[in-house]
């Protein structure tokens, strides 16, 4: 098996390529198709296989999930502008500041008031 040399992910170097979010439901349904195939096999070595693809699958869910939750994070900045548009975050983002939920926000604390000791004080009397 040699490594590809050729982009996988979307980008504005590759905008043919896969979305993530895509790239990780195909592998999810090719490795439940697999483990498929295999089912009616009760050797040792297929049940450790289709164990593996399982956890593989759970773990590929767990990716989905971040996946998800960065797109979200994302889309709250602004749209996607697709693989030809400016990135919304990194070099070459346009910089938008984030939006503020009022009820979450913390009030900034007061500045630290100056105290001088009574006897260090100047007096505006001449001795």
């Amino acid at each position: 098996m040699s490594t590809p040399t050729t982009p996988v992910l979307m980008s504005a170097d590759n905008p043919d390529g896969w979305k993530f979010e895509e790239l990780l439901a195909q592998l999810r349904l090719e490795l439940h198709a697999k483990n498929d195939r295999i089912a009616g096999d009760a050797s040792p070595t297929a049940r450790m296989v289709q164990a593996n693809n399982l956890g593989i699958i759970d773990l590929l869910s767990v990716i989905e999930g971040r996946q998800r939750d960065t797109l979200a994070r994302l889309d709250a900045l602004r749209p996607d502008p697709g693989p030809g548009g400016p990135p919304r975050i990194g070099a070459g983002a346009v910089v938008t500041p984030a939006p503020v939920d009022p009820a979450s926000a913390i009030a900034a604390p007061a500045a630290p008031q100056a105290s001088v000791p009574a006897g260090d004080a100047l007096s505006t009397t001449s001795a």
